[in-house]
């Protein structure tokens, strides 16, 4: 039922989107932060340091690009039920024929995975009184993915007066696929926004104890958690520490907050990526999306609409490796490293990810119907809580 009544509320949906798009075929992905300078036996240099995290640093926040460079590599499977769906019903057939007459009525569909994938029919974010897009030309998303962002922020606009608008930084492309400096940020699913700061709002702020609105960001988080199907959310471990132990100080369950951030042998929803002390990456599952992409996926690609997606891996370069060494554990050639990203010579660098293209240029969708996990809902209200708001 939880799905039927999405799909319902995706049609009556009046977001901070609007525009349709169908995608055409997408290169390859870049590897942010891979350069390129010497032999194929160059043994990978050492990386510099992250950077200062101090308050004092944040000034210099200002003029730089969000850093995701070192994200999570692809979600592994996850266990979950099957839900219903709208395509339920229809044949093949049915489905090949509406992608051929009528394509914009299957909504949105997020092609293959964030890290390497493609978006049709995506709507673009636009201005409101949730959030303001910084480039909007990167800010489109699946129907599910922005109806799951506007429903946690009016949630939060509910439950705390006079909450200001946040800056919206990347989802995904017009048709999906590679954007600099993301690794994913490719299927529609991932969203780059700011936190919510005492005072001033503004986008790339480093975020510590003295600027970070916890309420508020609490409430965001605890609203993606219990109103969504959100499958991460990646932010600095220094603001982690800072919302977990304002979770429990207003008297949410220990045991279910500690299991958001990993603890008791859970599925950590909560984790740590480089780059997210100022802002924070949301991914979303798509039950609706992502099964629709599934069930299309061949009539997509027979109709020219979408290409075969290639698959990659992301290695992550450890010290002293080469590229000759990495191309042999994958059975892959060099040269297709290189073309795989963008490279014109063979420096790597350690702690930098790589992307590995895989044998099969034309991978299969997923054989069998999606499951998604349950949501992660607390065991009740804590009257703190409550309270912590007025």
């Amino acid at each position: 039922m939880r799905a039927a009544a999405l799909w319902v509320a995706l049609i009556l949906f009046e977001a901070c989107s609007a525009t349709t798009h169908v995608v055409e075929p997408a290169s390859a992905p870049k590897a942010a932060g891979v350069e390129a300078e010497v032999r194929d036996d160059e043994p990978a240099q050492e990386d510099a340091s992250d950077g200062d995290d101090t308050p004092a640093a944040e000034a210099n926040d200002d003029g730089d690009e969000p850093d995701d460079e070192a994200e999570e590599p692809e979600s592994p499977p996850v266990t979950g039920e099957r839900r219903p769906h709208p395509l339920d019903g229809l044949s093949d057939a049915e489905v090949a024929q509406a992608v051929k007459t009528r394509l914009g009525s299957l909504g949105s569909m997020s092609v293959g995975n964030p890290n390497a994938g493609l978006l049709v029919n995506g709507k673009n974010a636009e201005k409101c009184e949730l959030y303001t897009p910084i480039a909007p030309g990167t800010a489109w998303g699946t129907e599910e993915t922005l109806a799951y962002l506007d429903g946690a922020l009016r949630k939060v606009h509910a439950e705390i007066p006079d909450t200001p608008a946040l800056a919206l930084g990347d989802i995904s492309a017009r048709s999906g696929g590679p954007i600099s400096p993301h690794l994913s940020h490719q299927s529609g699913r991932d969203v780059d926004i700011s936190y919510f700061y005492v005072g001033e709002q503004r986008w790339y702020r480093r975020g510590n104890a003295e600027n970070l609105d916890l309420a508020r960001n609490w409430a965001f988080v605890r609203a993606l958690v219990t109103e969504t199907d959100v499958e991460f959310i990646f932010m600095d471990t220094s603001i982690q520490a800072l919302l977990k132990e304002y979770a429990v100080s207003i008297g949410e369950n220990r045991a279910w907050v500690d299991g958001l951030f990993g603890g008791g042998g859970q599925r950590a929803i909560i984790r740590y990526a480089r780059g997210h002390a100022t802002h924070v990456h949301v991914r979303f599952y798509n039950p609706i999306a992502q099964e629709t992409a599934r069930r299309s996926y061949a009539a997509l690609v027979e109709r020219g609409i979408v290409p075969p997606v290639q698959n990659y891996v992301q290695h992550m370069v450890k010290k002293g490796e080469t590229l000759g060494k990495i191309a042999k554990k994958y059975g892959v050639s060099v040269a297709a490293i290189k073309r795989a990203n963008r490279l014109k010579k063979s420096l790597i660098r350690e702690k930098h990810p790589v992307l590995i293209p895989i044998a099969h240029p034309r991978p299969a969708p997923p054989p069998q119907r999606l499951a998604f996990p349950p949501r992660r809902l607390p065991p009740s209200e804590p009257d703190a809580r409550a309270a912590a708001r007025q």
